[in-house]
């Protein structure tokens, strides 16, 4: 109800200023009825063709003041990204992911409040270069992983995934109760032809590829990578190797 207010008077805000636009394209020369219809149809363009992504929640937040941190991925502020949602792919949408509550966020038209996606109905959505893909409960069991959102860092014969998440922490002073923002926690997967891989070191790793071991540790003598400093390209550049080994049997 409160939306369709919002959106009630967004539309009464708009044919205002389209008043003041049809006075001056007629001023120029330019049909009344010529100007209505070009404007009314700009109008409905940029509304229409993204009204089906602000089927969702309210996004309401946290109950308690945030002291230390932030709950979303990259950055807290607002950028812009690509949703594919209820079959339809939406580009350029203000949004944020966060990864505490593992929602998808949307700025609404009113450029003020803010909807959750429905996760289900969500099969991927990009933002800031990070490809996330939305993996189904296996009802098989055949697979490690939970249902979620998970960035695909690599995608050739062999897969990278990532699930991330951040944890709170709540605090009680006699100011009042504050909530902090833990670090962001990074779990790391491979796919290998149909069966997926929980890894989290350079010998899971290896025993997850299967074969190559040798080759692969040569590699990374050769090239200095570093696990430890940098897990995420470091598996990357593992699993990569892996596959050119293998495309070249």
């Amino acid at each position: 109800m409160f939306r369709d207010f919002v959106m009630f008077i967004y539309v009464l805000f708009q044919c205002f200023f389209l008043n003041i636009s049809f006075a001056q394209v007629k001023s120029e020369g330019d049909s009344e009825e010529d100007a209505i219809q070009n404007a009314v149809s700009v109008y409905s363009r940029s509304l229409g063709e993204q009204s089906g992504i602000y089927r969702g929640t309210e996004y309401t937040g946290y109950p308690h003041r945030i002291q230390t941190g932030h709950p979303f991925f990259e950055s807290s502020d607002l950028t812009y990204g690509t949703v594919f949602y209820d079959g339809m792919l939406y580009k350029s949408v203000p949004m944020w992911y966060d990864l505490v509550k593992n929602q998808v966020v949307i700025q609404y038209i009113d450029r003020f409040s803010k909807i959750s996606l429905h996760n289900e109905r969500i099969a991927y959505f990009s933002l800031y270069n990070h490809h996330y893909i939305h993996i189904n409960k296996d009802t098989s069991n055949r697979t490690s992983l939970s249902e979620g959102f998970y960035d695909r860092i690599y995608h050739g014969k062999t897969e990278v995934l990532v699930k991330r998440s951040k944890n709170t922490l709540k605090e009680v002073s006699t100011e009042g109760i504050f909530i902090t923002i833990l670090k962001q926690k990074n779990d790391f997967y491979l796919r290998k032809g149909e069966l997926y891989y929980a890894v989290e070191s350079p010998g899971s790793v290896l025993k997850a590829l299967g074969s190559k071991q040798k080759e692969i540790q040569e590699f990374l003598k050769k090239s200095n990578v570093k696990f430890r400093k940098d897990p995420e390209n470091a598996i990357v550049r593992i699993v990569r190797y892996y596959d050119l080994l293998t495309e070249l049997k």
